[in-house]
């Protein structure tokens, strides 16, 4: 089964500024030829950090509130005005302007209650976690459920989900390590605390992958940060 996925992509130019407020190119429902449009499922070239909503049916309203933008022919793109979303909201019913990251940010407004704050896609990851509404996983050829936010993993792209290969509201199967009470700060003892076996560099970096911690090198932030998840009984296992 083909994910589709839903963004804001480029104004009517193929630009990213300048262009008329609306969708100028969109030409039907389910459009996959507008300036916020689906398409196909892709891998961005720096990879995808990717947000799950913990709660279920936040996922599925963060697909359906992604889906209604990109068939609303009043939102269209433009760095310009990218603000405009967050005051026309995605059902208007005059022309407005988003980019990538103005567009996730009001789907999460509209899904959750709640608002994320300002953000681009180079800090959107810290800004979705403080909201305490997500936990996070690395792009490695899993499925993923409906409703999954994608971050490219340098500053670059964002987009959301709306057909996964999980399409249910049921919980998608993450199996996290047992809480960790100790007071050490070293994520090799705290692993072998909970029963771990192997706490070789080279599954630590695919423990630290699963867990969206991109490029370990086993430095002390790196480490530090899995030790503040295994405590609070968090840590994805991979």
């Amino acid at each position: 089964m083909k994910m589709i996925i839903g963004s804001a992509r480029h104004d009517e130019n193929g630009k990213y500024i300048g262009g008329k407020a609306g969708d100028q190119a969109q030409k039907r429902a389910d459009d996959y030829k507008g300036e916020c449009s689906l398409q196909e499922f892709y891998v961005h070239k720096y990879g995808w950090d990717c947000a799950i909503a913990k709660d279920p049916m936040i996922r599925l309203k963060l697909a359906e509130r992604m889906r209604a933008l990109c068939n609303n022919p009043n939102v269209g793109y433009d760095q310009g005005g990218r603000a405009g979303i967050l005051k026309a909201g995605i059902d208007t019913k005059k022309p407005t302007e988003c980019d990538c990251g103005t567009g996730v940010r009001q789907c999460v407004k509209e899904a959750a209650g709640k608002d994320p704050g300002a953000f681009n896609t180079a800090n959107e990851k810290e800004a979705l976690e403080a909201t305490g509404l997500f936990y996070f996983v690395s792009y490695n050829g899993q499925d993923l459920p409906t409703g999954t936010i994608l971050i490219s993993k340098k500053k670059g792209h964002t987009a959301i989900v709306v057909e996964g290969t999980i399409q249910s509201a049921k919980e998608p199967s993450v199996a996290y390590f047992g809480v960790y009470r100790g007071k050490g700060t070293s994520i090799v003892s705290a692993l072998a605390a909970v029963g771990e076996k192997d706490t070789s560099f080279a599954h630590r970096k695919k423990i630290a992958a699963a867990n969206g911690i991109n490029g370990y090198q086993g430095t002390i932030a790196q480490n530090l940060k899995m030790v503040q998840l295994i405590k609070a009984g968090k840590l994805i296992k991979a």
